[in-house]
């Protein structure tokens, strides 16, 4: 697995310290100017023996990427959520996050639905009667 350090620079798999430290970084460097950023974890099955995880820090969608991703799902939602995706991660992360998305296209569903939920989506909604 291969992770960023705070600087956006590649590095080899290590022990989960080196990409801890790197995230640690990177939400202070973003928290610290008042923004609300998440950590977004994520595993892909390559095969029925081999897991790859991945992290990213986001920032906490605005309103107007929002409304982009909204418009262009109509046209494609593979599309709009990698748009998504991608004009909502930190700058430092956002290179190491298209090649990842080259390579695994359908994790930008999983990591839209979770920027998603962070303006607000719900899992369920209910309703009653009066």
């Amino acid at each position: 697995m291969e992770v960023i350090d705070g600087m956006g620079t590649r590095q080899g798999a290590g022990d989960g310290q080196e990409e801890k430290m790197s995230i640690e970084k990177l939400k202070e460097k973003y928290s610290g100017n008042g923004e609300k950023v998440y950590t977004v974890n994520t595993n892909v099955m390559i095969d029925d023996d081999t897991e790859e995880e991945f992290s990213f820090v986001f920032m906490k969608p605005k309103t107007a990427s929002y409304d982009r991703y909204v418009k262009m799902l109509s046209n494609s939602a593979t599309k709009a959520a990698r748009t998504f995706s991608v004009d909502n991660i930190v700058p430092e992360q956002r290179d190491y996050l298209t090649q990842t998305l080259d390579e695994y296209p359908a994790m930008s569903i999983s990591l839209a639905d979770k920027l998603l939920r962070m303006l607000g989506l719900a899992d369920s909604a209910s309703v009653k009667k009066l």
